[in-house]
């Protein structure tokens, strides 16, 4: 879709938010057939509070990713998306998790088959269009409250994950759900060329790129930072309430909902 086009949607709320929950919410008789067919209900089991008591990073795409602090986590539990595997040539890093939830995502089942990770999940709606071969892959259902008034927070990730603007969302609650009681941040620049504001507009910031690889149409990216940010402050509130640590370990950008930490003193 063009950016004109996009400018046009994101004006028109009820239109943008039902958009929304039809592309989002669409997967879920794949999801149960598949979770079926795939007996799903033992993968979760022992996924659950896997990890209780340890700590690990989240992974963000954003400019100030650098292979030499990845290098750096080499033994810690990571999670990461998307288009991460891109760094994979300059680093020996690995993340343990990976998680693709956008259907137009310009990534394939061969790159998915390819990743060299432990645990591969991927949403309901990409699973849909494009089966997954892995044996260690876990289809998600990832449900859109399309006219909610706040941001829910799946507590049971094999029911469902909720999507919000960002996918790192997602990997909120599967890493809460696998137990992980200190949650890091890196990565999260919080920061795009194109943004959409609270109403609606979309404006330039003048920002080069949205991630630490280039990207070949910046104008189709447009980070929806209302959206973004109370997915943040969601997870925020609910990691206070049941005792998780979430720091922000990024070098730079504008996430200040959580609280800040240097990385080099980790």
């Amino acid at each position: 879709m063009n950016l004109g086009m996009r400018k046009i949607i994101y004006r028109i709320k009820p239109l943008y938010m039902l958009a929304k929950g039809i592309m989002r919410n669409s997967g879920y008789l794949t999801y149960r057939k598949l979770y079926r067919k795939k007996r799903l209900a033992g993968t979760f089991a022992a996924l659950q509070n896997a990890a209780v008591g340890r700590r690990c990073f989240l992974i963000g795409n954003g400019p100030s990713l650098t292979p030499d602090d990845l290098d750096r986590l080499v033994n810690e539990d990571c999670f990461a998306s998307n288009m991460i595997f891109r760094i994979f040539d300059k680093t020996a890093w690995r993340p343990k998790y990976y998680l693709l939830i956008d259907r137009y995502a310009p990534i394939t089942p061969e790159d998915i088959s390819a990743l060299d990770v432990q645990t591969v999940f991927i949403g309901d709606y990409y699973w849909k269009y494009h089966p997954i071969k892995r044996k260690d892959a876990i289809p998600l259902h990832q449900h859109y409250s399309v006219f909610s008034k706040t941001v829910e927070f799946s507590e049971d990730i094999s029911k469902c994950i909720y999507i919000t603007d960002t996918v790192s969302y997602g990997l909120m609650q599967i890493a809460v759900y696998m137990g992980y009681r200190e949650i890091i941040l890196l990565g999260f620049d919080h920061s795009y060329g194109f943004e959409k504001k609270a109403d609606g507009k979309v404006i330039q910031t003048g920002k080069s790129n949205a991630h630490f690889y280039e990207d070949k149409d910046p104008k189709s990216i447009i980070g929806d930072m209302n959206g973004m940010t109370r997915s943040y402050e969601a997870f925020k509130k609910y990691a206070e309430a049941h005792g998780i640590i979430v720091r922000n370990a990024t070098r730079g950008g504008k996430l200040e909902v959580f609280e800040r930490v240097d990385f080099d003193e980790l």
